[in-house]
């Protein structure tokens, strides 16, 4: 067999919903060949780190998102949009999502972000052990930022993540059967929801509208251009989709991972700066968002030896690229003093890199130094077992039950 060939039995466990069989296959695909066409001849899949960067940064040649292709430009994500009119809307929307371009909102965001962090932790410490923190900690913090950032109820949030898995699962569907899907399609009580928010903005007077992210989607324009009242519909439900799954799934790693090492806790909780770097090395080794689908632009396009072509998919495996120990030494190590720790590719890379990055890093670091100000230690029960949420593109704890001991 070619070795650019992988076995359909080794593909379809490094699409598994069971982290433990998708990176065991993760490592076996990697150590053969950096990149694997896959058995249907069509579709290729990206293991390796230096053949993922090139992918993700390579914007001219890789493009679109998937179930994305053919869609009516409003009807689009910003992931699906082609160069150069990505560059454009991706203007706007920077401007627009961007936490750190407004630091009163960045400001407001700390202080609702870190004030709910303590009162989830405060009702924590009046259940019995264990406590499941996914439900009571991890899980109400990115779609309450994400309601606080867009200017949305916050009592709303809570059906984001319900909505988010509605989502997921028909655009999935539609990308399995090679069709293509709008969001607003996917998922139509979500699009209702959204559009009824812009409509009670547009009806207040312009002088009451608040400084928050809904307004700028509706009044920011790059050289005179402005997002139509549609496209905002659908650039609000991806970026509430995404910005609350993969931060909650990376905050319940970060537990997950702390819980199993109570000194690197514990030299957290006595020198803050190590924050950063325990969030970091987080996303690195349990990327939030294991693959990302990419068409080839490009007439021909040499991905690490591997010849792809116009019109092929790849998988570009993110999950596989943070481990891959050709970029990390001991990549299956949880280590706050690796160098370079940003190098990973959880935000992507290059010019498409993440525009809420900045709000997930921030939404993390106001939560993990609340909870080590609460916190004394904390373990897992001995049969506790990981289970990720439905999917193998997304990676994050099910649930989490922690044995705590407070200050």
């Amino acid at each position: 067999m070619d070795q650019s060939v992988a076995p359909e039995v080794d593909i379809i466990k490094a699409l598994s919903a069971d982290p433990v069989e998708r990176y065991a296959a993760f490592d076996d695909l990697r150590a053969q060949c950096p990149v694997h066409k896959m058995p249907n001849g069509k579709t290729y899949m990206a293991l390796g780190y230096d053949a993922v960067a090139t992918g993700l940064r390579s914007v001219s040649s890789f493009g679109g998102s998937a179930a994305q292709d053919g869609l009516a430009e409003e009807d689009t994500t910003i992931a699906g949009i082609l160069e150069p009119r990505h560059l454009q809307i991706r203007r706007i929307i920077n401007q627009v999502v961007s936490v750190h371009r407004s630091q009163q909102i960045e400001a407001y965001l700390e202080t609702f972000i870190g004030g709910l962090a303590k009162e989830l932790t405060a009702g924590i410490l009046e259940r019995g052990a264990p406590v499941e923190v996914m439900e009571h900690f991890v899980q109400p913090i990115p779609p309450a930022a994400m309601a606080r950032l867009m200017g949305f109820p916050e009592a709303d949030s809570a059906q984001y993540y319900g909505w988010g898995s509605q989502l997921g699962v028909n655009i999935g569907r539609a990308a399995a059967a090679g069709e293509s899907l709008s969001l607003r399609d996917a998922c139509p009580e979500m699009a209702s929801y959204v559009e009824g928010r812009i409509v009670e903005r547009q009806a207040l007077p312009d002088e009451q509208w608040p400084n928050d992210a809904l307004t700028r989607f509706l009044r920011t324009d790059v050289e005179g251009e402005r997002l139509s009242v549609r496209s905002i519909v659908i650039q609000i439900m991806f970026a509430i989709g995404a910005g609350s799954d993969t931060t909650r799934n990376t905050l319940g790693s970060l537990l997950w991972r702390l819980a199993q090492a109570p000194d690197t806790y514990a030299r957290i909780c006595a020198d803050r700066t190590l924050v950063e770097p325990a969030i970091e090395e987080a996303l690195r080794i349990d990327s939030p968002a294991q693959f990302m689908v990419r068409r080839c632009l490009a007439p021909s396009f040499d991905l690490e030896g591997t010849a792809l072509h116009e019109g092929e998919s790849v998988f570009l495996s993110i999950g596989s690229a943070n481990r891959d120990p050709q970029k990390y030494q001991d990549p299956m190590s949880y280590d706050l003093d690796r160098e370079r720790l940003r190098d990973h590719l959880a935000f992507g890379n290059g010019p498409h890199t993440c525009p809420g990055a900045t709000l997930a890093r921030t939404e993390m670091q106001i939560a993990l130094n609340v909870w080590c100000d609460t916190f004394e230690s904390f373990s897992l029960p001995a049969d506790f077992r990981w289970t990720d949420p439905g999917t193998g593109m997304l990676h994050g704890p099910d649930q989490l039950p922690l044995h705590l001991v407070p200050r």
